[in-house]
């Protein structure tokens, strides 16, 4: 895209400064030639980048880091999830005593039954 906005404003001055054909033809294939040349540095230097050791050694770095922390997620989760069903026991086992204890019976209750 940017190599077709160069292009394109290459082609309006030369229109505007009023070029002949030939200078037209000369400074358009320069012009292609330039964008041609920084597309190829570009795509050079993103395969540098892709194929170079320290970069790959990052990438399989990032991805055991992913596969770790995802684990111990996994793993945090299944704790919560123990921990949380320990809690519910833990508070039916409370709400039933104490549902028993409000409901019991008070020794002068008792009492005044026996007589």
């Amino acid at each position: 895209m940017r190599k077709i906005l160069i292009v394109g404003l290459a082609l309006a001055g030369l229109t505007l400064a009023g070029c002949s054909k030939a200078e037209q033809a000369d400074a358009n294939q320069k012009a292609k030639e330039a964008g041609d040349k920084v597309t190829s540095s570009v795509q050079e230097g993103v395969n540098k980048v892709a194929s170079d050791e320290d970069v790959r050694k990052a990438k399989a770095e990032a991805e055991q880091a992913a596969k770790e922390a995802g684990a111990a997620v996994k793993a945090a989760g299944a704790d919560a999830k123990l921990a949380a069903a320990d809690a519910a026991k833990d508070v039916a086992r409370d709400t039933k005593a104490a549902i028993h204890q409000a409901t019991a019976p008070t020794p002068e209750e008792k009492a005044a039954e026996k007589k």
